[in-house]
C-alpha cells in the first residue's frame, strides 16, 4: 500500500499545470468535433420547435415550450425507448402541464416535431 507521501506526490504530478495543459491540448480537436455535432443537432431542434411555435402562433411561454421539447429530445428520445420512453414523456408532459403549458400545444408539438403521441 502506498504511503500518504506517495499519494500526494502522484496527485501533484497528475495535476501539474503543464501536464494538464498538454492533456487538454491533445483532447481539444476531439472536444471541438464533439461540440460541433452537438451544436448542429441543437440548432436543428430549436429551428424545428420555433417553426412549430410560429405555425401555432404561440407568443407567450415560447421558452417553456422550447425547454419541454429539449427535455423530450435530450433526456427522452436520446436516452430511452419503448415503455420507458413513454413513461418519461408522460411525466414530462404532466410536469410542464402543472407549470401552465397548454396540453393541446404540447401534444401537437410532440407529434409534429418528434412523432410521439402523448396521452
Amino acid at each position: 500500500m502506498r504511503t500518504a507521501k506517495q499519494r500526494i506526490a502522484k496527485y501533484k504530478a497528475k495535476t501539474d499545470p503543464a501536464t494538464v495543459r498538454l492533456k487538454v491540448r491533445a483532447m481539444l480537436p476531439v472536444m471541438k468535433a464533439n461540440y460541433a455535432v452537438f451544436a448542429d443537432e441543437e440548432v436543428a431542434l430549436e429551428t424545428r420547435v420555433h417553426d412549430f411555435l410560429d405555425q401555432e402562433q404561440v407568443v407567450l411561454d415560447r421558452f417553456c415550450y422550447l425547454n419541454f421539447a429539449k427535455r423530450l429530445y435530450w433526456k427522452g428520445i436520446k436516452k430511452c425507448s419503448g415503455a420507458r420512453l413513454g413513461s418519461y414523456v408522460q411525466r414530462e408532459k404532466d410536469k410542464w402541464l402543472a407549470r401552465g403549458l397548454d396540453d393541446g400545444v404540447m401534444k401537437k408539438l410532440a407529434l409534429d416535431v418528434f412523432g410521439i403521441t402523448l396521452a
